[in-house]
């Protein structure tokens, strides 16, 4: 039998050494460049990745705003047509910043009495501050009957304007504003006609 013995290192011929240098080129392992290469694009992806999400999160702000603008802006205009379209007259005050709303006098029965309106049963909108008082300057819109504390209708109304349209109707003109992030959100709403079903 034939047995090789083991050779030192130091013995070895040149074929066998550049056979051990291979090898060892060839354990795993990244280079410099092979990592600052995948660190840039990682970078660039995470830095897409959030600027999407910034512009998401702005886009949903916007709308989310926008939306409650609008809805301020038809529930406060909502509100006072159907006490318009219930009227026996109404007045114009103030140079159209203030709308008097006069029903019909009620029957025993339920019934509006439509020859007969009603001096104890009006209703005023207007704009205030919080403390709903006539006067003062405001982005709350105010529901006040006569002798009784006035009730918030919605707040965000930064101007309305009423104006007679005919004699049976009038026109209304409202602004809702909120604030987003990106500025104000507007919604200009006009109800142009609105008829006075009792007068």
């Amino acid at each position: 039998m034939n047995q090789r013995r083991a050779v030192p290192v130091f013995q070895l011929s040149l074929p066998t050494w550049s056979k051990l240098i291979l090898i060892r080129k060839n354990c795993s392992g990244y280079t410099l460049v092979e990592v600052i290469t995948a660190l840039t694009i990682t970078t660039l992806i995470g830095a897409g990745a959030l600027a999407m999400m910034v512009s998401s999160l702005r886009c949903f702000d916007n709308a989310s705003v926008k939306s409650f603008t609008d809805s301020d802006a038809v529930i406060a205009m909502q509100r006072i047509v159907n006490d318009v379209r219930e009227a026996k007259s109404v007045s114009i005050l103030d140079g159209g910043s203030r709308l008097r709303v006069i029903f019909p006098q009620v029957t025993s029965d339920g019934y509006y009495d439509r020859h007969h309106w009603d001096a104890t049963n009006q209703v005023n909108y207007y704009l205030s501050d919080s403390t709903g008082d006539l006067g003062r300057t405001g982005n709350w819109l105010w529901r006040c009957k006569i002798n009784k504390s006035p009730e918030i209708v919605k707040r965000n109304v930064v101007s309305i304007d009423f104006e007679q349209d005919t004699a049976r109707s009038i026109k209304i003109t409202l602004t809702a504003e909120n604030k987003a992030a990106s500025g104000p959100k507007r919604t200009d709403l006009t109800q142009r006609v609105v008829y006075l079903r009792n007068y």
